[in-house]
């Protein structure tokens, strides 16, 4: 197993308003049920890139929570140690995707949810074995599930495996409810690859108005703060330096899951030994070819990624 994927497997319902000129009662499109989950769609998008990954988390024993352990099987992930709980609902999100292909996201329930149920056994006796440990900040909102990844980043770092930590703070839904900004502030403490939307979450992570410098002050001296400016492309902040990728341009459908697919993206091409500015290239590329299709999980496989970057590099 190269990557070990801890977090978040939901469904997305999609509803895709059209154009204003169009809307009549027969027009609308009907809505459409997607595999969704910032951690699972990072480890979707890994399998479909080539990349050995296992997924470690909770969902109900729903219809829904069956749906996303087979939407993640299809993808090639490998969901053996997916555990399905009891008395928890799996979590629906809502997708309302604009003409433009921006989206308004509805979250249901808006509180708890199956995710929550992760435990410190279960997440940490699946470190074993892994070449990377990829976690996602939407389960660090939730007890058992934070401590557990917690837990586990902790004990991926004293075995010499990277760990990344995609911040999904979502403060414009939930902002710094509880203690959520010292656990947040923990789990940055054991990452050593820190992602995130630049201006939504580096900047307040940091309390540094300017992106850069706020990447440079989540950085430090031993770890890599990678900030995501969507169409402006990506930069990453390591040891005192910043190096920069622009995006690529293409034509937007849906704007869902981008970042987990730049997150697959940066992490396989790490995984291949690229230098840094190669990464994140590589994470716009993922991100660009996601971003022209509906649904979070129409991320590329590795020779539509090798052919799109062929296309358009020097």
């Amino acid at each position: 197993m190269k990557v070990l994927v801890l977090g978040d497997a939901n469904v997305d319902l999609e509803i895709t308003l059209p154009a204003a000129e169009s809307v009549g009662v027969h027009t609308n499109p009907d809505p459409v049920l997607f595999g969704g989950g910032s951690a699972a769609n990072t480890a979707a998008a890994l399998a479909k890139l080539g990349v050995e990954c296992r997924f470690v988390g909770t969902v109900g024993q729903d219809e829904h929570g069956a749906f996303a352990i087979d939407s993640l099987k299809s993808a090639g992930v490998d969901t053996s140690l997916i555990v399905q709980v009891a008395g928890e609902p799996t979590v629906q999100v809502i997708v309302v995707v604009q003409p433009d292909g921006d989206r308004l996201i509805y979250v249901w329930p808006p509180a708890g949810g199956a995710h929550s149920a992760l435990t410190e056994e279960q997440a940490c006796s699946a470190i074993a074995g892994a070449e990377w440990v990829h976690v996602t900040g939407l389960c660090l909102r939730v007890s058992p599930a934070a401590e557990s990844i917690l837990a586990a980043m902790e004990a991926a770092g004293a075995a010499g495996i990277p760990v990344s930590l995609d911040l999904n703070l979502r403060l414009e839904n939930w902002g710094w409810d509880r203690d959520f900004r010292s656990v947040v502030e923990h789990a940055v403490e054991h990452a050593e690859f820190v992602m995130g939307a630049a201006f939504d979450e580096i900047v307040p992570l940091a309390g540094v108005e300017d992106p850069r410098d706020a990447a440079m002050v989540l950085a430090g001296d031993n770890r890599t703060v990678i900030a995501r400016r969507g169409a402006g492309g990506a930069f990453a902040a390591h040891e005192g330096t910043i190096t920069s990728s622009p995006g690529f341009h293409v034509d937007v459908v849906n704007t869902v899951g981008a970042g987990d697919a730049f997150n697959a993206g940066f992490i396989a091409s790490r995984l291949h030994g690229a230098s840094l500015e190669t990464a994140l290239q590589t994470g716009n590329a993922v991100a660009a070819l996601t971003i022209g299709q509906p649904g979070a999980r129409t991320s590329p496989d590795r020779p539509t990624l090798e052919t799109f970057l062929t296309d358009r590099l020097p």
